[in-house]
């Protein structure tokens, strides 16, 4: 046990490790993208991303060899100007398939400035660590990309597990991967309902994090930055 009967943290990914790099969305970015090109397509939803990504975890590797790579990358975009029925030229997703994978892949995705710090503490305080987030297939090659994997014992997709926040399933497959009990893991994420509601519902201890908000009181279960995380769960 490391303390106060927490044994490991979750942390969800969007919006609380990670978030857009240009501010704007990646369904935004890339229908830009597409007007530039003067190509039409169906209408962007959410749901697109999930599609494109299904699988992906088991064909994509970060550090695989450049000729694989691109084969991966083409084999993506195929996959997106497929979903969308892009009218475009023939080959046009082979030869813009780095462009395609550069608004919808890890590169449009950064940091938070807190993070580095955040884990550093979390993991000199002896604390094991997963994400638990509602993402796409393939979150993990987001997370190495990042360069915050080696961080994290185990990193939890909703659509990989088959079930998102705030269904407890998704976080009881985060307490059996991490071999710890719910009701001795604390979650952290900035969605009040998913994270917030979802863990407490699980049995778990769960830590609101609202960046833009005064600092809170010290007994509310809210956070303004992830430094914080290692000093409330003492």
């Amino acid at each position: 046990m490391t303390s106060a009967g927490i044994d490991a943290v979750t942390i969800d990914f969007y919006q609380t490790l990670a978030r857009h790099r240009s501010g704007r969305g990646r369904g935004v970015r890339f229908m830009e993208f597409l007007a530039q090109q003067g190509w039409t397509s169906a209408p962007w939803e959410h749901q697109v991303l999930y599609d494109v990504f299904e699988g992906h975890h088991l064909d994509y590797r970060p550090a695989e060899r450049p000729e694989a790579q691109r084969h991966t990358l083409a084999t993506f975009a195929g996959r997106v100007f497929d979903r969308l029925e892009i009218a475009a030229p023939a080959g046009a997703a082979d030869q813009c398939a780095e462009r395609v994978w550069s608004i919808l892949g890890p590169e449009s995705m950064e940091i938070y400035e807190d993070v580095p710090e955040a884990l550093r503490r979390l993991r000199q305080a002896g604390y094991p660590l997963a994400i638990v987030s509602n993402w796409q297939c393939g979150l993990a090659s987001f997370v190495e990309a990042l360069g915050i994997a080696p961080a994290f014992e185990h990193i939890v997709a909703s659509a990989e597990v088959g079930a998102e926040k705030p269904d407890r399933a998704i976080f009881e497959e985060a307490s059996r991967l991490l071999g710890v009990p719910l009701e001795r893991l604390a979650h952290v994420g900035d969605s009040a309902a998913d994270d917030l509601e979802g863990a407490r519902q699980a049995g778990m201890t769960a830590l609101h994090l609202q960046r833009d908000l005064p600092r809170p009181p010290r007994d509310a279960p809210v956070i303004t930055s992830l430094v914080e995380i290692a000093d409330r769960i003492v």
